[in-house]
């Protein structure tokens, strides 16, 4: 079996989606799922199941079963101008460490080739709850060809780095691509934190 990220298009990969949505971030990370689907129809965002590649020696360009989609992770991106943000990627649990998120990773930047790629992690600066978790999460990426801004942010109240992939975005860029997608909603909810040592306030 080879990996493909396809499209999220029917009823059945939609609700494993949105189940592992909600099992993977937490609520105050979370964009109301409605949401999502409704700027997934203007255009401006895109739900992506990783899956199996079927091949039936017919059609050897089958990219997923048509009758049984297996849902084995999600990305929901959102896209502005020649930016691509990595909104959500997660693995399904009983999946994860099995290297799935790194080919999955790796599918995205070629998905995303010829315009910027960028993502949010949670800070990793200062001994908090979690720390070991965010370090890892932020080596996983790091081996993945990403780095870090000279920035972070305060998104939902969660304070966050940003990271690219073979680029540079600034907080200007990244604070449009939520201006110009999701309008008032993000007013107040996503802010500049610091930038290159220097603490701002709200």
């Amino acid at each position: 079996m080879e990996l493909c990220l396809v499209p999220a298009d029917t009823e059945q990969q939609l609700e494993q989606i949105k189940t592992l949505y909600m099992e993977a971030f937490p609520e105050d990370e979370r964009k109301p799922f409605p949401l999502i689907m409704e700027k997934r129809k203007e255009g401006s965002m895109e739900i992506l199941s990783l899956e199996n590649k079927i091949t039936d020696g017919i059609n050897s360009g089958i990219t997923a079963s048509p009758a049984l989609h297996h849902v084995l992770g999600e990305a929901i991106l959102v896209y502005d101008k020649d930016i691509v943000l990595l909104d959500y990627f997660a693995i399904s649990p009983a999946l994860r460490g099995s290297g799935l998120g790194s080919r999955a990773l790796e599918l995205l930047q070629q998905r995303c080739g010829g315009r910027r790629f960028l993502l949010e992690i949670e800070n990793t600066s200062g001994q908090v709850p979690g720390w070991e978790q965010r370090m890892s999460r932020k080596n996983f990426y790091l081996r993945g060809g990403m780095k870090c801004m000279d920035y972070t942010v305060s998104l939902f109240g969660v304070s966050m780095e940003i990271m690219t992939y073979g680029c540079e975005v600034t907080y200007e860029e990244y604070f449009a691509l939520y201006e110009h997608v999701f309008g008032s909603y993000m007013k107040g909810r996503v802010k500049l934190e610091e930038y290159n040592g220097t603490a701002f306030p709200f």
